[in-house]
This record gives structure tokens, sequence and C-alpha cells, in this order.
């Protein structure tokens, strides 16, 4: 099972991040703090974030 990298936007500020789409960790924005995605036992799921582009 591999995972994608994936270019996301931060709803609150904007700000674009690359995660894991696989990840294991709460990931947070760098700028603001709001947590763009939290672990679900398989693909994470993206609470505060848009998805731009799917990165392979």
């Amino acid at each position: 099972m591999a995972g994608n990298f994936l270019t996301v936007t931060c709803r609150d500020c904007g700000t674009e991040s690359i995660v894991f789409d696989r990840s294991v960790n709460t990931i947070s924005c760098t700028v603001c703090g709001a947590t763009l995605s939290r672990p679900s036992g398989g693909k994470a799921d993206l609470v505060g974030c848009r998805v731009v582009e799917a990165n392979e």
C-alpha cells in the first residue's frame, strides 16, 4: 500500500502545505497552527484543509 503526497491549502489562513495521505501523526499548519489532518488507521482524515493537487 503506497501513499501519495498531497498539496493542501489551510482553510483558516490559506497557506499551502504538503502532507502524506497516510500520515500517522496529526499535521498542523505551520503558520496558524490549525489541524490539517488526523490519523485514522488508513488514509488520514483531512479536516482543516482542501486538496489542491495530488503529487505521486
